[in-house]
């Protein structure tokens, strides 16, 4: 399959969680609509189900999480192309998020999308944007996925940490 091209084809739905390191109820998008060489776009139904949900629906404020595990989707979806399983990212930060809302309503379906602005040795930017009936919420989130010697090892729902000896020596002082 070639990086442009759609993976999925109409009426196909993908589960997100097959290409993110989360596990509920940590998830915040539920399917893959579509992933190119660039961009990723996911859904997510709010339901009373997600974690943070409240009577008037999901805060606006997990936006910036939805938006981050879009962007986990996108590099899960690159790194199973190359036999690699999802990987933990670290979000650095977020610039120009504006939130004309409070919530989103229970029952209501948000459009996610992440497009890459530049990636370089694991430190990347996205411009990613969610719909929302007439409102569009956007941001640029600046992201870090550590090469595989650094990272976080994630392994059969495991979590193990790397050990460092900076790390080691500091926590052996406090004991």
């Amino acid at each position: 399959m070639s990086h442009t091209e759609n993976i999925l084809q109409t009426g196909t739905e993908q589960a997100a969680v097959d290409f993110i390191p989360h596990h509920p109820p940590m998830v915040f998008i539920d399917h893959v609509v579509e992933i190119r060489e660039h961009f990723a776009v996911a859904d997510l139904q709010i339901t009373p189900k997600l974690m943070f949900c409240e009577a008037q629906g999901l805060p606006s404020w997990t936006s910036i999480e939805l938006m981050a595990q879009t962007i986990s989707l996108y590099a899960g979806f690159k790194g199973k192309q190359s036999g690699q399983i999802p990987k933990i990212g670290f979000l650095l930060g977020t610039r120009k998020l504006n939130l004309p809302i409070a919530f989103f309503a229970l029952g209501t379906t948000l459009r996610i999308r992440a497009e890459q602005q530049y990636l370089h040795d694991g430190l990347g930017q996205f411009s990613c944007e969610i719909q929302y009936g007439e409102h569009v919420i956007s941001a640029m989130l600046s992201v870090y996925e550590p090469a595989d010697d650094q990272q976080v090892n994630h392994q059969q729902g495991d979590h193990q940490q790397v050990s460092h000896p900076q790390t080691e020596s500091v926590n052996d002082t406090e004991k």
